[in-house]
C-alpha cells in the first residue's frame, strides 16, 4: 500500500511531536541545546572561512570550536573564581560583609513583615547547614544530575558537529525532505530565540555593570556583591523575562542593605533598563517569531509546571517552533 503525500507528511509531525516531547523527560535538554548551538555557531561560521580555504571550511570551524570549548571551559572556570575572589584577595572579609548587609537590611525592612531573614552570615551558615543535613539525598541527586548534565553537553556538542560535517546523500524521498523541513523550522526557532535572548542579556548585564561598577563608585556607593549581581544578571538574563525578574530581586536586596534611597535609584534604573528590554524583545524576540510576551509568559508557565525549570527555558523554543509549523500552514 502507498502513502499519499498527506499521510506522509502528517507521519513527519507526529516524529516530531514525539521528539520534543521527550527530551524532558528523558533528561536530554541540555544536549538538545548543545547540539543545535554548535550545529547553529557552525553554520553561521562556515560562510566565512569558506572564502579562504574552501570545501575545507566546516572541518576547520570544527576544530576552532573544539579547541575554543577547552580553552574557555579552562580560563572561564579560573576567571570566575578570580573575578569572584576579588574582594578576598584585596583583604576584605566577607563574613563582616556579609553581616553588614544583613543587619543593614534588617533595619529597613518593616516591622511588620515576618522576618525571614538571617541576622547575620553565622545564622545564615547555620540554616544552609541545617537545610544540606535534612537534604542530603536530593544534594547526592542533584550532583549526579549536574554531572549527567554535563556529560549530555559535551555529547551534544559532537553530535552537532558532526550533523554539520555530513553532506546529503544524492537519494531523497518525500519522507525524509518533510522530516528535514521539520528539523529546519525547529532549528530556525532555537536560533531566533537563544541568539536573540543571548543579545537581550548582554545588553542588559553591560547596563548593569555601568550602575553598579562605573556610576556608583563615582559617588562613593559600593553595593555589597556587585561583580557577583553583574554575573547573575547575564546568567539569569538567559532566561526570557522571568530571569531579569530574579536578577532584580537580588540588586534590589543588595541595594536596600546600603540605604533606602539607594534602592530606589537602582529600582528607577531597573525600569529604565526594562522599558529598554522591552523593546529589545518585541524588535529582536517577537519581531521573528511574531509573539506577544504575554504569550511567551503562558508558555512558560505551562511548561515549567509540567517540566520544572528545564520546561521554563524550552518553552519559547518550542513555542517559537508550533507559531512556525502553524504559519507554514496558514493556520494563524
Amino acid at each position: 500500500m502507498t502513502l499519499s503525500h498527506t499521510h506522509i507528511k502528517l507521519s513527519s509531525y507526529v516524529l516530531m511531536l514525539l521528539f520534543i516531547a521527550i527530551i524532558i523527560p528523558l533528561h536530554l535538554f541540555p544536549c538538545f541545546v548543545a547540539g543545535f548551538l554548535a550545529y547553529e555557531i557552525i553554520f553561521a561560521l562556515t560562510p566565512f572561512f569558506e572564502r579562504f580555504i574552501g570545501g575545507r571550511a566546516r572541518w576547520v570551524v570544527v576544530s576552532i570550536i573544539a579547541a575554543v570549548v577547552v580553552v574557555v571551559l579552562t580560563l572561564g572556570v579560573v576567571s570566575l573564581v578570580s573575578f569572584l575572589t576579588a574582594n578576598i584577595q584585596k583583604g576584605i572579609d566577607l563574613t563582616a560583609e556579609s553581616n553588614r548587609l544583613f543587619s543593614g537590611l534588617k533595619n529597613r525592612i518593616p516591622i511588620e513583615l515576618p522576618a525571614f531573614l538571617p541576622e547575620s552570615a553565622e545564622g545564615l551558615k547555620n540554616q544552609i547547614f541545617a537545610l544540606v543535613e535534612t537534604n542530603l539525598i536530593t544534594i547526592r541527586n542533584m550532583g549526579r544530575s549536574f554531572l549527567h548534565g554535563f556529560i549530555t553537553i559535551l555529547i551534544g556538542l559532537i553530535i552537532g558537529a558532526i550533523i554539520s560535517l555530513n553532506k546529503p546523500t544524492g537519494r531523497t524521498t518525500y519522507f525524509r525532505e518533510q522530516l528535514q523541513q521539520r528539523v529546519q523550522n525547529l532549528s530556525n526557532a532555537f536560533r531566533n530565540i537563544v541568539f536573540a535572548q543571548i543579545k537581550i542579556s548582554s545588553v542588559n548585564t553591560i547596563l548593569t555593570s555601568i550602575l553598579l561598577l562605573v556610576v556608583f563608585p563615582l559617588f562613593k556607593i559600593h553595593l555589597p556583591l556587585s561583580k557577583t549581581l553583574v554575573v547573575a544578571t547575564f546568567i539569569f538574563g538567559l532566561l526570557p523575562i522571568i530571569g531579569n525578574l530574579i536578577s532584580n530581586f537580588l540588586m534590589i536586596i543588595s541595594a536596600l542593605s546600603v540605604s533606602l534611597p539607594i534602592a530606589g535609584v537602582v529600582l528607577a534604573y531597573l525600569v529604565l533598563i526594562h522599558k529598554l528590554e522591552y523593546f529589545l524583545n518585541a524588535e529582536i524576540v517577537g519581531h521573528r517569531i511574531q509573539a506577544k510576551s504575554w504569550e511567551l509568559l503562558l508558555a512558560m508557565l505551562v511548561f515549567e509546571s509540567a517540566f520544572g525549570l528545564e520546561g521554563l527555558v524550552a518553552a519559547p523554543i518550542y513555542y517559537a517552533y508550533l507559531k512556525t509549523e502553524l504559519r507554514s500552514l496558514d493556520l494563524i
